[in-house]
């Protein structure tokens, strides 16, 4: 069984390549502004909806199974899945602010996305050495 510092580092990892996802999708975001829509959110779909379904997706098809007793138990694990994507949406509609500002020819918030971008990948890389 997985300690908290397993799943600790394990998440660490995840952010971390989450981080470096970004900046490649911000940096062609920035070499083709008025298609800056196209690589974050791919992105963005990515880590939302794709990286994700090895686990939800077992999870849902065994609760469907078990009947009226999954169905509840399903309904009781939608509650904080809202509060998650609740959570989420700053960050979410953050990238999308970024991408549509792109779109308009500023580059202030992206840029400044991209030092702080590069400076995570960067503590991630030096803590890990």
């Amino acid at each position: 069984m997985l300690g908290f510092d397993e799943m600790s580092i394990f998440w660490h990892r995840i952010t971390y390549y989450r981080h470096r996802s970004e900046l490649w999708a911000l940096g062609l975001a920035m070499q083709v502004p008025l298609l800056a829509m196209l690589p974050i959110g791919f992105v963005l779909g990515f880590w939302w909806v794709i990286a994700p379904l090895p686990i939800v997706l077992p999870i849902i098809l065994l609760l469907e199974s078990l009947g009226h007793f999954g169905t509840i138990v399903l309904a009781f694990l939608g509650i904080p899945a809202l509060v998650v994507l609740l959570l989420a949406a700053p960050w979410f509609f953050g990238w999308y602010g970024i991408a549509a500002s792109l779109m308009f020819g500023r580059f202030t918030t992206a840029k400044a996305k991209e030092k702080a971008l590069a400076e995570s990948i960067h503590a991630y890389r030096t803590k890990a050495v």
